[in-house]
C-alpha cells in the first residue's frame, strides 16, 4: 500500500514515515516545507493537493499538516479556516476522486474542559478557533465512509529544533531558564512514536470513525513538567507552576480535558504508555544521542 502524509516535517508526521516504513508502506512525505525527497505540497491550494496524489496515488492519506499554534489561529481566524478547514475540504475531495482512505489528525481541543476526559461519543463543544476548525475539518474528513479520525493531545518526543511541549521544557532547563507550566490543564500526554505506530495499526486493521489515541496517564501540564525533570535529570526548580488565567494566553482552553482509550484498548488489545515509561524510552536515547 502506498502512503501518502501530508505534513510529513511535523512531529506527528515525521515519526508516521518511521511507522509506516516498518509496515511495508510505501512512503510518500509532503510538507510545504519538504524535505530534500519530499513532495511540495500547500492544503489550500486544489493544483497543489492534487499533484501530490498524482504523484504518490495512495491507498491512504494522513492528513497531519494544520495550524495548530492555538492563539494564533485566534488571531488569524480566516488563515486558521483557510488551512484547518479549506485544506481538509480539498483533502477529502481528491481522497473521494482516488478511493484514498483518510486519516485525519484531530484534538481534544474539539471539547470545552469542563468535564474530561472524554470518550469518543462525547458531543464536542470547542471554546477557541483552533478547536472550532479542527472540528470542522473532522466532520468534513468523515463524511468518507472509510475515514478515520484520530483525536490526540500534547505530542512529545525528543526531536532537537522541534517545539513540543517536551522540548521546550528541556531547552529552557539546559538554558537555565524558568518557565511557567499550567498547572489547571488536564490532558494525557502523548509518545509521538507511539501514536504513529496506533494509527498505522488502525488503518492495517481497516478501522473507521473517531478513535482516541493519548498517553495512560491524564495529568496537568505541571505534573509532567516535574516527571519529565526528574526522568530526565533536568532541575526541576526551574519549573513553576501557574493558573493559567495568569499566562495571558489569547485563546480559552479546555482545562479539565483528556481523553479516554478503552476503545482503543478494547479493539486493538493493547493500552498506550504511560509518561513514566515514554519518557524513561526517551531518557535511553538520550544517553545513546538519538532522538525519537
Amino acid at each position: 500500500m502506498r502512503a501518502l502524509i501530508i505534513g510529513s516535517s511535523g512531529q506527528v508526521g515525521s515519526n508516521l514515515e518511521r511507522a509506516c516504513a516498518v509496515k511495508g508502506l510505501e512512503v510518500y512525505g509532503a510538507d510545504i516545507k519538504p524535505a530534500s525527497k519530499g513532495l511540495y505540497i500547500d492544503v489550500s491550494e486544489p493544483v497543489s493537493v492534487r499533484a501530490a496524489f498524482e504523484t504518490a496515488q495512495p491507498g491512504v492519506v494522513f492528513l497531519c499538516a494544520a495550524m495548530t499554534y492555538v492563539d494564533g489561529c485566534e488571531k488569524n481566524p480566516a488563515l486558521a479556516e483557510k488551512i484547518n478547514v479549506k485544506g481538509t475540504e480539498i483533502t477529502t475531495a481528491c481522497c473521494r476522486e482516488a478511493g484514498s482512505k483518510l486519516v485525519y489528525l484531530s484534538t481534544e481541543y474539539v471539547f470545552d474542559g469542563k468535564n474530561g476526559p472524554y470518550s469518543e461519543t462525547d458531543a464536542p463543544n470547542p471554546v477557541s478557533v483552533y478547536g472550532r476548525t479542527k472540528l470542522e475539518g473532522e466532520r468534513l474528513a468523515l463524511a468518507l465512509k472509510s475515514a478515520l479520525s484520530i483525536r490526540t493531545t500534547v505530542v512529545y518526543s525528543y526531536a532537537p529544533g522541534e517545539k513540543n511541549f517536551l522540548m521546550q521544557l528541556i531547552d529552557a532547563a539546559r538554558s537555565g531558564v524558568k518557565m511557567r507550566v499550567p498547572k489547571d490543564q488536564y490532558s494525557n500526554p502523548t509518545y509521538a512514536p507511539e501514536l504513529a505506530e496506533f494509527m498505522v495499526e488502525l488503518v492495517l486493521k481497516n478501522k473507521i470513525g473517531i478513535y482516541n489515541v493519548v498517553g495512560a496517564e491524564r495529568m496537568e501540564r505541571y505534573s509532567f513538567a516535574l516527571k519529565a525533570c526528574e526522568i530526565l535529570g533536568l532541575n526541576t526548580s526551574l519549573i513553576e507552576p501557574a493558573l493559567t488565567s495568569e499566562l495571558g494566553q489569547t485563546a480559552a482552553r479546555p482545562l479539565s480535558a483528556g481523553l479516554k482509550t478503552d476503545k482503543l484498548k478494547k479493539e486493538l488489545g493493547r493500552a498506550p504508555l504511560g509518561a513514566s515509561d515514554s519518557l524513561s524510552i526517551i531518557k535511553g536515547l538520550l544517553s545513546n544521542g538519538r532522538s525519537a
